[in-house]
């Protein structure tokens, strides 16, 4: 992707941000000027990510969150908000693990409760996060809702 200032002045928040996919839209909306605000399950893992786009830290906000904790997403997109003023772009990278859904088995061995992990746990989040990016967009008077993922494609 071609970096340029598309994005500058713009706060975006990323959910799933310590995984490959969440990474690099974080990476790619720091490069197009966004300053933003990512989260994960592992503290350790998402401060890496911060890290690597800002080692500074004034672009670029780690937090632990599981984006299947309403009251945490809801906590965090308020702090976001009240720290920065607002939210432009919010994407959600969440998805399970393959351990988490059977370990990687072909799709025809997985038993439906296997099945439904992928299922219920993007389904959720996205719903979760979306609600509570959509509140407070509602507010400003504007804002995208991104999300999409490929875990579950992967088995």
């Amino acid at each position: 992707m071609a970096h340029s200032s598309n994005l500058k002045g713009k706060r975006a928040v990323v959910f799933g941000a310590s995984g490959s996919i969440g990474a690099a839209f974080a990476k790619e909306f720091a490069a197009q000027g966004a300053e933003v605000f990512i989260s994960g399950r592992t503290k350790s893992k998402i401060q890496a990510v911060a890290e690597d786009i800002d080692p500074t830290g004034k672009c670029a906000h780690a937090a632990e969150v599981d984006a299947l904790d309403e009251h945490a997403v809801n906590a965090y997109v308020e702090s976001v908000v009240r720290d920065a003023g607002g939210i432009d772009v919010v994407f959600n990278a969440i998805g399970p693990l393959a351990v988490e859904y059977g370990g990687g088995k072909p799709a025809v061995r997985l038993t439906a409760a296997e099945f439904m992990v992928p299922l219920t746990t993007v389904v959720r989040s996205q719903f979760i996060t979306a609600s509570a990016a959509a509140r407070q967009m509602a507010r400003q008077g504007s804002g995208v809702i991104l999300f999409v993922t490929g875990s579950p494609a992967r088995p």
